[in-house]
């Protein structure tokens, strides 16, 4: 295990507006510090350009959920009660009426949306909007996700609950040692959740086999704010960068906790690997966004954003701007194009290496960010007079 220390401010974020205030380190408290611009990047900071697609009016007064997508449509709840599929040019295919939804992403298979409710999980057709199946396990679910033929849940009642897609039924539990807020993670295979106690005084990471709920390993967390895990496959990178080398298709668990740091664990065994710190500590529902190339941008509760080597944990550019990051991860970036965060006032931020930082604000506050596969960040909001689903081309 190695400590590395976040870079300084000329590597990090500088937000400029009403983004100009940045926090360069200070833990969890403390107000923004003013800091001066970094140098250009080679040939120049790219202005980020931002044009609205198209935009879905839920009906009021209901708020849009955390939106899904993938390259046959996006889906979203709204107002607790409706389960929506659009196209991704915003027409809508179906709407489907369920009380008791919650505003978390569904997830999505070539056949079934499904979604999460208060009490479990229901799944409906894609093609026709039919409800398949709704399975009650008395649990609130967070966002699914897909192992195999099997979608699994964390629960806030502290628990891993698979069903097996076809119809339904429960496949296995698994109990957690507390209560999970935020969504797991998988490869396919193996599942990861992050959970923490009611009291604040404990918290850890556990995985199990996505087919059987086996336990694989379970290791202790420091609480008092740990964030949703991700999964990154690392590339190879030799023995000399990281003592012993990488395996071809190996992994690693990265999440951030409450010690002021991201972690990254093994996924075959729970060993860390690696310890960097961060500004803030995590939030259940940020996960971080595992990226090509064996790299993963890491976001904590101060709305900071790392690029982190996810086989190394050495940062690669990042910084922690003014706000706070309370629900949905970042996502992106675009073609070419850089990073859309939400944060807890309202605001998408929209930045990246070689990007000069902008913001967009819409009335109300946003749900999350997610980014189909032709380009377009779709942005829900909620509490507002009038709740969207909106689409942005950012370039």
């Amino acid at each position: 295990m190695k400590l590395i220390r976040r870079p300084s401010c000329r590597h990090g974020l500088v937000l400029v507006g009403v983004l100009a205030l940045v926090a360069c380190g200070g833990g969890d408290a403390g107000p923004p510090v003013a800091v001066e611009a970094p140098p250009p990047a080679e040939g120049g900071v790219r202005a980020i350009e931002v044009e609205e697609a198209w935009r879905w009016p839920a009906p009021p007064p209901g708020s849009v959920g955390m939106p899904e997508a993938d390259g046959d449509g996006v889906a979203a709840t709204y107002g607790h009660l409706r389960l929506v599929l659009l196209d991704l040019d915003g027409g809508v295919r179906w709407e489907v009426e369920r009380r008791g939804l919650r505003d978390v992403a569904p997830a999505l298979t070539a056949d079934l949306v499904v979604a999460a409710t208060e009490k479990g999980v229901v799944a409906v057709e894609r093609s026709t909007g039919k409800v398949r199946w709704d399975t009650e396990v008395g649990e609130r679910a967070n966002s699914p996700v897909v192992a195999g033929d099997l979608v699994v849940v964390s629960t806030w009642e502290a628990s891993l609950t698979a069903f097996h897609l076809a119809d339904g039924r429960v496949a296995w539990r698994a109990p957690l040692p507390g209560p999970a807020i935020g969504p797991a993670a998988t490869d396919g295979e193996a599942v990861v959740v992050t959970w923490e106690s009611k009291f604040g005084d404990a918290a850890g990471a556990v995985a199990v086999d996505g087919a059987d709920g086996r336990q694989r390993w379970s290791v202790p967390l420091d609480p008092g704010g740990v964030g949703a895990p991700a999964i990154v496959a690392l590339r190879d990178v030799g023995d000399s960068e990281v003592g012993g080398g990488t395996e071809v298709g190996d992994s690693v668990v990265v999440l951030v906790a409450g010690d002021l740091a991201a972690h990254g664990l093994g996924l075959a065994d729970g060993a860390e690997r690696w310890r960097t710190g961060t500004d803030g500590r995590g939030s259940p529902e940020v996960p971080p966004l595992p990226l090509g190339g064996g790299e993963v941008l890491v976001a904590h509760r101060l709305a900071g954003l790392d690029l982190l080597d996810a086989a190394t944990g050495e940062v690669q550019w990042g910084g922690s701007a003014g706000g706070a990051a309370v629900r949905g991860g970042p996502d992106g970036p675009g073609p070419d194009g850089p990073f859309a965060f939400p944060t807890d006032d309202g605001r998408l931020l929209l930045v990246g290496p070689g990007w000069e930082p902008t913001a967009k604000d819409w009335p109300g506050r946003i749900s999350g960010v997610t980014m189909a596969p032709n380009g377009l960040f779709l942005v829900a909001t909620r509490e507002a007079r009038e709740n969207h689903l909106i689409a942005l081309t950012v370039s």
